[in-house]
């Protein structure tokens, strides 16, 4: 799925209402609740992914795009007025606030990609696979005999042809 199919229902001038819109006036609202729902309902990382970078995505995603906080400062400051100034002042520190936040998440779309990788074992995990018995078998695989210490004494009668062990 690429990213121009993870928006390819996404319209901004469908007046649909919400249950808090009933008149569908808010339409950038809807588009943005659209793509909310459409991330919660992701069957994969992956995809994910892909929609978490519509809203990531540094030069054209959504928080790049709500520099619309810029314009209504400007906006606001042609007033020529103390409160259009104090308005400007706060819209332009929310401005800086979601550039922030931007740059703080700048990773998050590969940190969701690499959710979806296998998670990487531990040592005693692997320990544990490699002597657990394989697929086919029933039983742990044996272990190799041990060999006596040649100078230990053994239950057995030693062969017939070996040589006569002197015991002083």
């Amino acid at each position: 799925m690429s990213s121009e199919d993870s928006t390819s229902d996404i319209n901004v001038h469908d007046s649909a209402s919400t249950p808090t819109d009933l008149t569908g006036h808010y339409v950038h609202g809807r588009a943005v609740l659209g793509l909310t729902d459409r991330l919660n309902a992701a069957a994969s990382y992956e995809e994910a992914a892909q929609l978490t970078d519509q809203v990531l995505e540094p030069t054209d995603g959504l928080l790049e795009r709500l520099a619309v906080f810029e314009a209504a400062a400007e906006k606001a400051k042609e007033s020529e007025r103390e409160d259009g100034f104090d308005l400007c002042d706060d819209l332009q520190e929310a401005a800086v606030t979601v550039r922030d936040l931007g740059e703080n998440l700048h990773v998050a779309v590969d940190r969701m990609r690499a959710l979806a990788a296998p998670p990487r074992r531990n040592w005693q995990e692997a320990v544990a696979d490699y002597y657990a018995p394989s697929p086919g078998s029933r039983t742990a695989p044996s272990r190799l005999p041990l060999r006596p210490h040649p100078l230990t004494h053994t239950s057995q009668p030693p062969p017939a042809n070996a040589p006569p062990i002197s015991r002083r």
